[in-house]
């Protein structure tokens, strides 16, 4: 310890002299006292610093030996007199100092918070730690919380390359391999995962970007009942995709491959199935409008085959819904051109009935793509939308419903800060990092009303929580408005990736936030059609990737 003036440790003197009072008036006050045996301090009783480190986080807490960690934490200082004029520490890995640093002066009760980015820590187990005045130079009320400490398991993860493939094994179950492949470039093509030959069972799991918690949450899952796997990925997006190989069983030696191009992928199918047709021309326009989601979406999903046993029965998603007894690939949508209450009322309605589940023994519910759904449009308003050029953008609206649009965010962990059922004004919004990739390039940046991307936070069943906010988006054909512009932006086409769609982001279309258009004009209105209550309250069922029943999902309020 030292004294204010810098003195050196010093004895205090035994009561008995005037001079000798003296000095313990001095060394109490000032420096402290020592023990008997000359190493012990006693905390001093005057004002006295008390540095404090705490609120020590690892990000991620499960890092590879290939990610940077940012490493937060808090220093404060917890005593009644301020510290001197600089506060030392130190972060250690392992006990051993990787970076030294100095603070200004802290007043009492004053804190800093620190985020450090560090690089990639070597595999294993390890303990990273922030140590406070690590020379014992500063005299404190109590030096026992001068150092915060945790632990993180930092996993292995190997790099791939383009078409140099890597040979795979694992002589444990339940073994999760970890991979990464970077690309610099991105390609409107396809990107080919494949893992085969060997022997066993092996899952394989493929992710863009940030890497998830768990490898069941990655987006491609392919599962098989041996240890041939492929994922197909479109686009090709720049950045870094990982990849997991979990053992089942014990298996390999296998080959792990990753190209770009040269593979075909299959494409996705919607089969429009009229359960009442309009005229000719409408029923062309529906069928136009699938066309349209046909281009946009790039791959296909797993075919499911409902005949015999796993055949679903009629009226389970809505009164004279068919049986289905066939094998379905991609999409079947069922459409209705028929009364719903009028001229100006409910213009549509729609939503999937049935959608895909991946589920593994010790995973949650995967949530993929719809499998069948259904599209309610009114005849009466259906022949003057036609009339007005509005019925293929309004049906081109109802079909993205259909395909998950607002109708399965909540299940994925898309939307946070829900209106429904009474949180009126609410900060709704999607969280899907590529939709908020695109609604930033088309000026989202300058959104200063909340979280991106803003979502309709009305209150009102069946149009809130699941279409963009109309006062942010304008003309954007997925707010609760069809007129204008009515563009399928790239905003729109992202979340559709978001939600586990391949995806050809050169179908967007054109479109900036009414704030970045010269005055920052709006669009002109003309007729615009308000869709209103068109989401679907019917229950959806879940079909695992066996094509069994596995649950249902209610419509919210029931």
């Amino acid at each position: 310890m030292r004294t204010a003036g810098g003195a050196a440790h010093g004895t205090c003197i035994p009561a008995g002299r005037r001079l000798a009072v003296v000095m313990v008036a001095v060394c109490i006050a000032i420096v402290g006292c020592q023990g008997d045996d000359g190493d012990t301090p006693v905390a001093p009783r005057g004002p006295a610093p008390d540095l404090v480190v705490d609120s020590l986080t690892i990000s991620p807490s499960d890092p590879t030996d290939l990610e940077r960690v940012e490493i937060g934490f808090r220093i404060h200082n917890a005593g009644d007199a301020a510290t001197p004029g600089r506060v030392p520490f130190e972060i250690t890995i392992d006990g051993s100092a990787m970076e030294s640093i100095q603070v200004n002066q802290l007043q009492s009760h004053q804190s800093i918070r620190f985020l450090q980015d560090r690089p990639p820590l070597e595999a294993g187990i390890r303990e990273i730690a922030v140590v406070l005045d690590p020379d014992d130079r500063i005299e404190e009320r109590n030096e026992e919380n001068n150092r915060a400490a945790a632990t993180v398991r930092v996993a292995r993860q190997q790099l791939l390359n383009l078409e140099q493939p890597v040979t795979v094994s694992s002589g444990t179950v339940d073994e999760v391999l970890l991979f990464r492949i970077d690309i610099d470039e991105p390609v409107q093509d396809v990107l080919n995962v494949e893992l085969s030959g060997g022997s066993g069972d092996a899952d394989m799991f493929v992710h863009y970007g940030e890497r998830p918690g768990n490898h069941y949450g990655y987006e491609c899952v392919s599962g098989n009942a041996a240890s041939d796997e492929l994922c197909q990925m479109v686009p090709t997006r720049q950045g870094s995709y990982h990849v997991a190989v979990h053992a089942f069983t014990a298996f390999g030696p296998s080959t792990l491959t990753v190209t770009v191009g040269g593979r075909p992928v299959e494409k996705f199918d919607i089969e429009v199935v009229f359960l009442d047709h309009g005229t000719p021309s409408q029923d062309e326009i529906v069928r136009e409008a699938a066309r349209r989601w046909e281009s946009v979406i790039a791959r296909g999903a797993a075919d499911l085959d409902f005949s015999g046993q796993n055949g679903l029965p009629a009226n389970d998603c809505f009164e004279g819904q068919p049986a289905v007894n066939d094998e379905i690939d991609d999409l079947r949508v069922w459409v209705e051109i028929d009364s719903i209450d009028g001229v100006g009322g409910g213009v549509a309605r729609s939503g999937p009935c049935w959608g895909r589940i991946t589920r593994f023994q010790t995973s949650d519910t995967i949530h993929q793509e719809a499998v069948l759904g259904r599209i309610q449009l009114d005849e009466v308003d259906v022949t003057r939308m036609e009339a007005n050029g509005l019925l293929l953008p309004v049906v081109v609206h109802e079909m993205a419903h259909v395909l998950g649009f607002g109708t399965s965010w909540e299940q994925r962990g898309l939307v946070e800060s829900l209106s429904l059922p009474a949180n009126l004004g609410a900060d709704t919004h999607f969280t899907g990092p590529l939709a908020v990739a695109a609604f930033d390039a088309a000026g989202g940046t300058r959104y200063t009303g909340g979280a991106r991307v803003p979502v309709e936070n009305r209150s009102q069943m069946g149009s809130s929580d699941a279409h963009w906010q109309e006062s942010v988006f304008d003309d954007e054909l997925m707010t609760p408005f069809v007129g204008g512009g009515h563009a399928l932006s790239l905003i729109t086409i992202e979340s559709l990736a978001d939600m586990g769609y391949g995806v050809d982001i050169t179908q967007a279309e054109s479109y900036t936030l009414p704030a970045l258009r010269p005055g920052g004009a709006a669009a002109e209105r003309g007729l615009r059609i308000h869709l209103g209550d068109d989401v679907g309250q019917w229950p959806v069922v879940l079909i695992d990737q066996k094509g069994r029943v596995a649950g249902v999902r209610r419509p919210r309020g029931d």
